[in-house]
C-alpha cells in the first residue's frame, strides 16, 4: 500500500477509522407456531380448514444516522410484536373438477431492510439548489396489517389445464409510502425521499387466469404450454399531504403476465412477458410549489429462462433478463413535467446444478 501511494504522490494521512454513517446493523429473529384444523361434511361437497399462527418478532437497528446539524447521531432501536394471525378456508365442490373457494386471513407483512436503514444519500444540486435531492431509510417503520377476504371459482380440466376467476378484497393497516420532505442539514435545504407508514387503506379487484400444456399436440409439440393472467386493482388510501385519497403507491390498476412454457425429454423453457399501467410511486413537496404526486409510466417486460437436465445428478439452465432493454420513465403530476428515466441492462447468467 505504502508504494502505491509513493507512486501516485498521495500525501493525505490514511483515515485510521471508516465513516460511521457508512456501518450500520438490522437484526431480525421471528418465532412462529401454528396450529390447523381440517374438517369435512357428510351432507354437502364441503371441506376447509381453519387455522391460527403465532408469531413473535424482535428487531433492531443500532448504527448512525444524521441529524439536521449534519453530525452522525447514534442511534438504537429495539422493536418487538407478538401476533395472532387466524385463518378461515372453505371449498365447495359444485363437480369434482369445479370448484367454489372462500378464505378469510390476517397476514403481517415486515418492512425490507433497505427500509429500516438509518443512512441519509444527499445530492446537491449547484445550478438549482431548489432540486438538491435526497434519499433514506426510516428505522421506525412498523409491519403492514392486513384483513383478507377472498373468493375464488376454479376449473381443472385436467392435470395440465385450469381455468380461474377470483375476487379479493383486503384492509391494509400501516402501508408503506415513500414521501419527500424538506430536511435542512449544514445549512442546505434537500428534497429527502422516506418511506414512512400511511393510513389504513383499501385494496380490491380480481385476477382471471389460464394454464394448459398442450400435451395432445403430435411429437415434439406436445411439450408446448401456457400460462396467462389479467389482474386489475382498486386501492385508495387519504392522504395528508395531498388532502385527498389516493391510490396506494407502486400498485397498478391492470396488469397482466403471458407466459410460453416448454416440458419435454429434459428440456425446460420458460418466456416471460409481464405488463403493468401507470401508477403513483411517490409524493413530493417542493419549496415554493407543495406537494406534487409522482407517477411511473405503464411498461412491459420480457425474461426467458433454458434449463437442461443431463441426468439425475446434472442440470444446467440460461436465464436472460429484460430483453427488450426496457425504459422505465416517471413524471411529477402530468407528462409535461418529466421526472426520472431508468434504464436497465439486458443480464444473462448461466447456472449449473450437481446433485449429490
Amino acid at each position: 500500500m505504502a508504494g502505491l501511494r509513493n507512486a501516485f504522490g498521495i500525501t493525505t494521512p490514511m483515515p485510521t477509522a471508516g465513516n460511521p454513517l457508512s456501518v450500520w446493523n438490522i437484526n431480525e429473529e421471528t418465532q412462529a407456531g401454528y396450529l390447523m384444523g381440517k374438517f369435512e361434511t357428510t351432507e354437502l361437497p364441503i371441506d376447509g380448514n381453519v387455522g391460527l399462527r403465532v408469531v413473535r418478532t424482535l428487531e433492531s437497528v443500532n448504527g448512525n444516522q444524521t441529524v439536521p446539524n449534519g453530525a452522525p447521531h447514534p442511534i438504537d432501536l429495539n422493536s418487538s410484536y407478538l401476533d395472532y394471525l387466524p385463518s378461515f378456508n372453505l371449498r365447495y365442490k359444485f363437480t369434482p373438477s369445479l370448484y367454489l373457494r372462500g378464505g378469510v386471513s390476517q397476514t403481517v407483512t415486515r418492512q425490507n431492510f433497505d427500509q429500516l436503514s438509518p443512512s441519509l444519500t444527499l445530492i446537491r444540486n449547484t445550478v438549482t439548489p431548489a432540486l438538491n435531492q435526497g434519499g433514506a431509510g426510516n428505522p421506525n417503520l412498523k409491519p403492514i396489517y392486513s384483513d383478507n377476504f377472498d373468493v375464488s371459482l376454479e376449473k381443472y380440466f385436467n392435470k395440465t389445464t385450469s381455468l380461474y376467476l377470483t375476487g379479493f378484497l383486503k384492509k391494509v393497516d400501516g402501508f408503506i409510502t415513500t414521501v419527500s420532505n424538506t430536511e435542512t442539514y449544514d445549512g442546505v435545504s434537500y428534497q429527502v425521499s422516506r418511506p414512512q407508514n400511511n393510513n389504513n387503506a383499501t385494496i380490491k379487484g380480481f385476477e382471471v387466469g389460464y394454464q394448459q400444456f398442450y400435451d395432445f399436440l403430435p411429437s415434439w409439440l406436445n411439450g408446448l404450454g401456457l400460462q396467462t393472467n389479467y389482474t386489475f386493482i382498486d386501492s385508495e388510501t387519504p392522504s395528508s399531504i395531498l388532502g385527498q385519497k389516493t391510490p396506494l403507491q407502486n400498485l397498478s390498476k391492470h396488469s397482466y403476465n403471458i407466459v410460453g412454457m416448454y416440458e419435454k425429454n429434459g428440456f425446460s423453457t420458460r418466456i416471460a412477458y409481464n405488463w403493468r399501467s401507470t401508477f403513483l410511486s411517490g409524493i413530493n413537496n417542493f419549496v415554493g410549489v407543495g406537494a406534487l404526486p409522482s407517477y411511473t409510466n405503464s411498461y412491459g417486460w420480457l425474461d426467458a429462462s433454458m434449463g437442461y437436465r443431463i441426468n439425475t445428478h446434472f442440470s444446467v439452465s440460461v436465464d436472460a433478463m429484460n430483453l427488450l432493454n426496457t425504459l422505465r420513465s416517471s413524471y411529477y403530476g402530468s407528462q409535461t413535467l418529466p421526472q426520472n428515466v431508468y434504464a436497465n441492462d439486458m443480464q444473462i447468467g448461466g447456472t449449473m446444478t450437481i446433485r449429490f
